[in-house]
């Protein structure tokens, strides 16, 4: 199986378990992998027998913008559900990650990375 990766998809996402995190929001980076097969793209040369990745990104940052969650392990499940209902691919693995996650502690980010196959 061939793969697709695409990274830093970003955008504002509602996302924690405070109100504020909910409320105001914060950066959300998503990394996306997926395994489809490209034969027939690559014999055509045509976007139409591959994966349109700006309609994947662009489905990504409206289901990360739409509604406000409580956990990024959620958020990460109705992405790689919804790539899978949307786009013929067999396999997705989505990594979120809380760029500056509210916690003083914590320098770097939080991270979240699950992978999801077709039934």
């Amino acid at each position: 199986m061939d793969r697709l990766i695409v990274t830093d998809i970003e955008f504002i996402g509602h996302c924690g378990i405070t109100e504020e995190e909910r409320t105001v929001g914060q950066r959300i980076s998503a990394d996306l992998e997926i395994a489809l097969d490209i034969s027939k793209a690559t014999a055509s040369d045509r976007l139409e027998d591959t994966v349109d990745y700006v309609a994947m990104c662009n489905t990504v940052v409206t289901i990360g913008r739409k509604e406000a969650y409580y956990l990024l392990e959620t958020l990460a499940e109705r992405i790689a559900k919804e790539i899978l209902r949307i786009f013929s691919v067999s396999e997705v693995t989505v990594r979120l990650r809380k760029c500056s996650p509210p916690v003083e502690t914590i320098k770097g980010y939080f991270e979240i990375r699950i992978t999801r196959k077709r039934p």
